[in-house]
């Protein structure tokens, strides 16, 4: 069924084309059968009808590749259905004429614009009209089925873009360079202070927890989103102490928009593994809403100098939104690195 419905929206091809010179042809013989002035068959009023035939075919189809770019049936289906019903009855019924016209010219017996011939053109009207109308239904049912099934299949293709890039963000949470620097700090706290230790514990079972919980979702709350990365940040502050900041100015109603998951964990972690954190090199993390963007933003201190950086992560987030919203992430680099993404109600 698509491909007869391509016959009929797509520039002519090869096949196509022999497909309108064959419709057009065997339409135009019938009206010729339906009508058939001289009584007994004739070649050329055969010609000359399936030519003609031929011609409003063409004539049909780039009619409807020009209406279907001017006026979109989605958005306007009764407007489309009738202009294209109006635009055929004019286009054809002039053809038409100018076909009499021609017989006219070949049979001098012939006067279809008298009087007397008045019967054949009512005639010939009424059936170019039932047969425009017929068409342009048939049409609209083959424009609604293919963009039904397109539909299915871009929600299909949709889903499983979006599983790619969550499964994607999972892997970068559960990268065996983070466990083991969160191994490795818990058996340090088990030396030093054991409150800690247990504290840091149920921390990173709760990074992990949301981890596995909302790999699958396509949206949270920044609200959620905030929790973990409170839980995540506690686990960098850890090693880093209080040289890590994490400065928060959001409302009630920016907590409450959508975000996907792991987006705000992932620019933090972004920043701690491109700036190094010590007593001299302080690193601040802002989290703000500007005009309709949640800005993400962190200064720079000194470069780590075995970091090399394939964005993944910020490619990662610039897909999943890609996917969402039409508006883009938009992303600074000059004395702060500022990532603002569009906030989702």
């Amino acid at each position: 069924m698509d491909r007869i419905f391509n016959f009929f929206t797509d520039r002519p091809t090869m096949g196509r084309n022999l497909f309108l010179i064959s419709l057009g042809f065997v339409v135009g013989i019938l009206f010729y059968s339906f009508h058939n002035f001289s009584g007994k068959p004739s070649f050329w009023e055969l010609m000359l009808n399936g030519f003609l035939g031929i011609t409003i075919s063409y004539v049909f189809h780039f009619c409807n590749l020009f209406l279907n770019k001017t006026i979109r049936w989605k958005q306007q289906t009764g407007l489309r259905l009738l202009s294209g019903i109006l635009m055929h009855l004019i286009l054809g019924f002039g053809i038409v004429l100018l076909g009499l016209k021609g017989y006219e010219i070949l049979y001098s017996s012939y006067n279809f614009f008298s009087d007397e011939g008045s019967n054949v053109l009512l005639k010939i009207g009424i059936l170019l009209f039932c047969t425009i109308l017929i068409y342009n239904i048939i049409y609209m049912v083959f424009y609604s089925y293919q963009q039904y099934t397109k539909g299915q299949v871009m929600e299909v293709q949709f889903k499983r873009k979006q599983t790619e890039l969550q499964l994607r963000a999972l892997k970068s949470q559960l990268s065996p360079h983070f466990l083991f620097n969160s191994l490795n700090t818990v058996s340090s706290l088990f030396q030093k202070d054991i409150k800690k230790a247990e504290v840091f514990i149920r921390s990173l079972a709760k990074s992990y927890q949301y981890t596995l919980k909302t790999y699958k979702e396509t949206l949270v709350t920044i609200e959620e989103e905030l929790a973990f990365v409170d839980s995540y940040c506690f686990l960098i502050k850890t090693r880093f102490g209080d040289h890590l900041a994490l400065e928060l100015e959001l409302t009630n109603k920016e907590l409450k928009s959508k975000i996907p998951p792991l987006t705000l964990q992932m620019l933090v972690e972004n920043a701690v593994k491109h700036n190094i954190v010590n007593e001299g090199n302080q690193l601040k993390i802002q989290i703000k809403p500007t005009n309709g963007f949640l800005e993400v933003s962190n200064n720079k201190t000194v470069k780590r100098p075995e970091t090399k950086s394939l964005k993944i992560g910020l490619k990662n987030i610039i897909s999943r939104y890609e996917l969402l919203v039409n508006k883009p992430v938009k992303i600074e680099d000059h004395e702060d690195f500022i990532v603002k993404l569009p906030l989702i109600t």
